[in-house]
């Protein structure tokens, strides 16, 4: 039976990004982690936020809408081999993604050090599974090069 591991991060959608920001680093004591610096351009358009020993994280980023009201996605971490066991069950479950796509192999993204997989419960709630066994993964999955 697969498990998932410890929670990675949770996706918070704001409406002021540089205002979240100077709210959670003054209230919450979480810094921008620099090793997601790269996330910040392109389609994430996100600022992962830790406290001190890395232990929360938060990944802020900007709701187009303008409204801020819709969920973000919890995030878990699994192994690299877990990672794979999971798009499998997620695909004979008939699991979707947020467009209604069916999770296969292809549905994986390449963060450049981690790999994530977005799904939705039959309720529409988002989730992902992360692994931070990137190389291996990139080269199970002989994933692009296509960098998100």
């Amino acid at each position: 039976m697969l498990t998932l591991g410890k929670i990675d991060h949770i996706h918070i959608r704001v409406t002021d990004v540089p205002k979240a920001l100077k709210w959670y680093q003054r209230v919450l004591a979480m810094a921008p982690d620099p090793r997601y610096k790269h996330m910040r351009e392109g389609p994430h358009g996100a600022v992962m936020l830790a406290n001190a020993n890395g232990a929360v994280r938060l990944a802020v980023s900007e709701d187009k809408s303008g409204e801020a009201n819709h969920q973000g996605d919890i995030a878990f971490v699994v192994s690299g081999q877990d990672f794979l066991e999971w798009i499998d069950q997620l695909a004979g479950e008939r699991v979707t993604n947020r467009d209604g796509q069916t999770i296969a192999r292809d549905s994986v993204r390449d963060h450049r050090f981690f790999c994530s997989l977005s799904f939705v419960d039959p309720f529409g709630n988002p989730f992902e599974i992360v692994s931070y066994d990137h190389t291996w993964l990139v080269g199970k999955l002989k994933l692009n090069e296509q960098l998100e």
